[in-house]
């Protein structure tokens, strides 16, 4: 499964690392990759091992607030 998460408070390139290493250490992320340009996290991830509400909350745990 793919998905596009809006994200709000990404200001910088540490932010983008901030947000995919956090996603990728979850089991089931296969890749992630941050934006803070566009204020978009593409995650690709196993739906079997982790769903959506689980990956908006570790983006929310980093200080980020998801739109979408």
């Amino acid at each position: 499964m793919k998905s596009e998460i809006h994200v709000t408070g990404m200001r910088c390139h540490g932010c983008e690392i901030l947000v995919t290493e956090a996603l990728e250490e979850v089991e089931g992320v296969e890749q992630a990759k941050a934006s803070h340009e566009t204020g978009v996290v593409i995650v690709e991830y196993d739906e079997s091992k982790v769903d959506p509400a689980s990956i908006r909350g570790v983006i929310e745990a980093q200080g980020f607030s998801v739109t979408s």
